[in-house]
């Protein structure tokens, strides 16, 4: 039995610094034989669309962001766990190289903003797969925000939809809510597509592109798959607004 921790937009250093805090206890403990981090790990706040011509785009916070990334998160894992650890590529991973070509396209080709340079991926032990990651027979991973992925406002329902596009079963991130949609074709229902979108962990209350009253149809979670051959049991782990979480009858706070 394979057990998959799967994490989706952290945002640092906008998240959630308990849930954070409290997940990394727990991947310690729980000993998973994997972690997959979906993306938006950091939220690259200068070089995002909602910066441009307002004063955070020349907060020059790349590197910050990156290395608070890095601190915060990273190097706390392993220092408790050193299996493997995927990170996806995604749109807020994609900031500042895309920044670069939009912006400053003389200097598109320099590495050094690329995501797996920025978090020193290759220094970490983490694998970097930039759009999609089969992790199980039948199942994969991916960010989601490719465009092809037609988004529902129902939680799962976007996910369910790039199972549709992809004829697999997928597990994402990118709309920040939580839930699992399945369905099944054919005589007897011989073939059944599953889509688990796997929620977010950031601290809405810095989300300040939400405007004052912060409403969103999100919902703080992470996911929690078992694989036995190619059988996929996934979960959807709700993360309360404190940070805490129960896994198998145990309470993190």
């Amino acid at each position: 039995m394979k057990k998959i921790v799967v994490i989706s937009d952290l945002q640092m250093p906008l998240e959630n610094r308990r849930a954070n805090k409290n997940l990394i206890r727990f991947i310690g403990e729980f000993a998973p034989d994997e972690v997959i981090n979906i993306g938006d790990i950091t939220d690259y706040t200068a070089p995002s669309r909602w910066s441009s011509g307002r004063r955070a785009e020349y907060g020059m916070t790349v590197k910050e962001e990156a290395a608070y990334t890095v601190r915060h998160h990273l190097e706390p894992v392993r220092a408790v766990y050193d299996g493997k650890y995927t990170l996806l590529g995604s749109n807020h991973g994609e900031r500042p190289h895309k920044y670069l070509v939009e912006k400053c396209p003389a200097l598109f080709d320099y590495d050094e903003f690329q995501e797996p340079q920025l978090l020193c991926l290759d220094d970490l032990g983490v694998d970097f797969e930039p759009v999609k990651y089969d992790f199980a027979p039948g199942w994969m991973a991916v960010h989601g925000h490719a465009r092809g992925i037609s988004l529902s406002r129902s939680a799962g329902g976007t996910a369910m939809n790039a199972a549709k596009k992809f004829q697999k079963s997928v597990v994402m991130g990118h709309t920040h809510r939580a839930g699992i949609v399945s369905e099944s074709a054919g005589m007897g229902a011989h073939r059944t597509l599953t889509g688990v979108e796997v929620g977010h962990l950031m601290d809405v209350s810095r989300a300040g592109y939400l405007g004052p009253a912060r409403l969103a149809n999100w919902q703080s979670a992470f996911g929690l798959l078992y694989v036995a051959g190619s059988q996929v049991q996934a979960n959807v782990v709700p993360v309360s607004r404190a940070g805490s979480f129960i896994v198998e009858g145990e309470l993190y706070k």
